[in-house]
């Protein structure tokens, strides 16, 4: 009995032990998020996330913005995978990253590497083009990509692999604490005479409010959603890309492909893997 146990304690003990397996959480930007406050807000910049853009043309723009607070580490990596285009391409054509502090200093992201790099969750390989890391200041951190050509990069941006929030609009707004609430009520002068008009509170929408109907909406090849399995993905840059060919994706875009995708690759892992790095998040209901 004792010699029967023995090896599967042992495997239980592997098994415990193995390290789990991790990656940044991707986030894909819009074709209207041209601007840093149309883009999406990563709440907490200090957790990893894997910002996706991809452009087709030289001169278009996407942007998003990060929180920090005071003694955190800004920590952005500029990547792009290791296949061409974007690997033949000369840096003067690779699309620009400028970072903008909340102070407004400004960071042009220089290259100064192309060492490789083996993403396991997507398999996928990566170069990386630039790593910045210095201490943060308080406040919001805007990042523009301008692109130069046709390409697609990954910014990664945080290290610490837990789950984290997105948030398109308005950055959530800090609760008053009770003492200020109280000092605030007490009526000036002016207020007795005319009280103050409540100015509208701009309305903040989660990473995950995707609706069937936005989806019906990307249905090219241009723009290509889909659902599969209850979550929303951007499938535009798998077109070209998909072992099958164009059609094996067109076909999904703009319905819910999850009997489609799930009878053609099943448990498979390198399908699932790529479709895990086109994620925009969970269908709403």
């Amino acid at each position: 009995m004792y010699r029967r146990l023995t090896p599967l304690i042992a495997i239980a003990l592997a098994i415990s032990l193995a390290p789990a397996a991790s990656a940044h959480q991707p986030v894909v930007l819009l074709d209207t998020d041209t601007t840093p406050s149309a883009g999406p807000l990563l709440v907490d910049g200090t957790i990893s996330f894997a910002i996706r853009a991809s452009f087709t043309k030289s001169g278009q723009k996407k942007a998003f913005r990060a929180s920090l607070k005071e003694g955190d580490l800004l920590s952005v990596q500029y990547l792009i995978v290791d296949k061409k285009p974007e690997s033949g391409l000369k840096n003067s054509l690779l699309p620009q990253l400028v970072i903008t502090s909340p102070t407004g200093k400004k960071i042009t992201v220089a290259f100064k590497e192309r060492t490789p790099f083996f993403e396991t969750y997507s398999r996928t390989t990566y170069l990386y083009l630039s790593r910045v890391s210095q201490p943060a200041e308080a406040g919001i951190y805007s990042f523009v990509i301008t692109s130069r050509a046709r390409a697609a990069i990954t910014v990664a941006v945080g290290d610490r692999e837990v789950q984290g929030e997105v948030v398109r609009g308005a950055a959530p707004t800090i609760k008053p604490t009770p003492a200020a609430v109280q000092e605030s009520a007490k009526p000036t002068p002016a207020a007795t005479q005319e009280p103050a008009k409540a100015s509208p509170t701009p309305e903040v929408t989660t990473q995950s409010a995707y609706t069937m109907a936005k989806v019906k909406e990307n249905n090219s090849a241009a723009s290509c959603w889909s659902v599969i399995s209850g979550n929303v993905y951007n499938l535009t840059q798998w077109i070209n890309s998909h072992p099958g060919g164009p059609s094996a994706i067109r076909g999904l875009c703009g319905v819910d492909g999850s009997s489609s995708f799930n009878g053609r690759h099943g448990r498979q892992s390198n399908p699932n893997e790529t479709l895990a790095g086109y994620l925009l998040g969970p269908l709403a209901k």
